[in-house]
C-alpha cells in the first residue's frame, strides 16, 4: 500500500471533494482496497492509499469512462412533448410516471444482483416530491436548467475523458481546463457567470472533464430521502431553495468506502444540532456557557477521530434556475 497525494483534488471545493469521493467509490467497485484522506496544511488536498500507482489509477478512471458508452443503468430517459414534437430527454426532472418506471426497473435489477440503477435512482430523487411544474423534484445537486439537461451533460463529459487528461487533473493543482459543458459543481469564477444571466447552452463554459466524471460516479453516496412531501439530499441543510447549503467533512485518517458512506450520512445532523444549540444559547443566556462547552466537547470528539474541518457551501440560483456553489466556508 502506498499513499499518493492528488494535488488536483481540492477538498475545500465541492467539485474536488465529490471527485475524491467518486474515485474511492470507483476503486471500491473495481475491488481495489483503498483509503481516502485529506492533508491539513492550509490547502486541503486529497490523498489516496492503495496498491495502485497514479498511472494505474488514471487508467482505471479512463477505462471506466470508456466502458460507460451506450445504454447505462443511470440513464433516465423519457419522451417530452415540445414545440417541434416529441423529443427524447435525459434529465432528472422527469414526469412522476416516468420516474416511477425507472424506480420499478431499478428494484427489479437490484433483486437479481444488478444494483447500479438502484444506487443512482436513490440519489436522483424520490417518487414523492414534486417541483412547481409537477415533475419529479430532483437531488439538491441538480444545477442544470432550461435547455441544459443533466444526463446529456454527463454523457458529453464522459466522452471527453482520456487517460492523459485524468492523470493531469489528479496530479496538477487546478487541473487541465477545456471548453465544454459542466455540471456546475465547482466554485470557480466562470461557473458564477450564471448569476449574471449567462446561458451555458449559448456561451462558452469550461470543464475539468475527469473531475466532473468522478464526481458523477460518486453521486450515489449522496442519497435522497422523502421528508414530509419534499426531497432531502445527504449532506444538505436548509429547506427552501435560498437556504440550501452543502456540508462536508475533511479528515486526515484513511477512510474506506463503507466508513465514508456512514460519515457523510452524519454531517447534516451535526450541522442541524449545532444550529439548534446556537439558537438555544441565544434565547436563554443562562445556559450559554453550558451549551458552548457542549459544542466544544463535540468538536474535540470529531477531531480525535481525524475530522479536522467541516466545510459548507451555499447554493446560489440565477433567475433562469441554473445553480452554482458559492465559495466554501470552514465552519468548524
Amino acid at each position: 500500500m502506498s499513499q499518493i497525494v492528488l494535488e488536483g483534488l481540492d477538498g475545500s471545493n465541492p467539485l474536488g471533494f465529490m471527485a475524491a469521493v467518486g474515485l474511492l467509490r470507483l476503486l471500491h467497485l473495481q475491488s481495489v482496497d483503498a483509503r481516502l484522506g485529506f492533508i491539513d496544511a492550509g490547502v486541503f488536498t486529497a490523498w489516496v492509499e492503495s496498491k495502485l500507482g497514479l498511472e494505474e489509477i488514471s487508467k482505471v478512471v479512463a477505462e471506466d469512462a470508456t466502458a460507460a458508452a451506450g445504454p447505462q443503468p443511470w440513464r433516465l430517459e423519457y419522451t417530452k412533448e415540445e414545440k417541434r414534437g416529441l423529443k427524447t430527454v435525459a434529465d432528472l426532472k422527469a414526469p412522476p410516471q416516468e420516474f416511477s418506471k425507472f424506480l420499478d426497473l431499478a428494484i427489479d435489477e437490484w433483486l437479481v444482483g444488478r444494483p447500479q440503477r438502484a444506487e443512482y435512482a436513490a440519489c436522483y430523487g424520490t417518487d414523492v416530491a414534486r417541483d412547481g411544474k409537477g415533475n419529479t423534484k430532483p437531488t439538491a445537486f441538480h444545477f442544470t436548467a432550461a435547455n441544459q439537461k443533466f444526463l446529456d451533460t454527463v454523457e458529453d463529459i464522459r466522452k471527453s475523458v482520456t487517460e492523459a487528461w485524468v492523470r493531469a487533473s489528479l496530479q496538477e493543482s487546478g487541473g487541465e481546463i477545456r471548453k465544454g459543458g459542466n455540471l456546475r459543481w465547482s466554485t470557480d469564477s466562470d461557473r458564477n457567470r450564471a448569476l449574471m444571466g449567462v446561458n451555458p447552452e449559448k456561451e462558452d463554459t469550461t470543464v475539468n472533464g475527469p473531475l466532473e466524471w468522478l464526481a458523477f460516479r460518486g453521486l450515489p453516496v449522496f442519497t435522497t430521502v422523502p421528508v414530509q412531501g419534499r426531497v432531502a439530499t445527504c449532506g444538505f441543510t436548509g429547506r427552501r431553495q435560498d437556504e440550501l447549503c452543502f456540508n462536508w467533512p475533511l479528515w486526515n485518517l484513511g477512510s474506506d468506502y463503507h466508513t465514508l458512506r456512514s460519515l457523510l450520512a452524519s454531517v447534516a445532523g451535526w450541522i442541524d444540532m449545532e444550529t439548534r444549540m446556537r439558537h438555544a444559547a441565544a434565547k436563554n443566556p443562562t445556559h450559554q456557557t453550558r451549551l458552548i462547552q457542549k459544542r466544544e466537547t463535540i468538536a474535540r470528539t470529531r477531531r480525535a477521530r481525524g475530522i479536522f474541518a467541516l466545510c459548507s457551501s451555499q447554493i446560489r440560483r440565477s433567475a433562469q434556475g441554473f445553480g452554482n456553489f458559492g465559495p466554501a466556508q470552514i465552519i468548524d
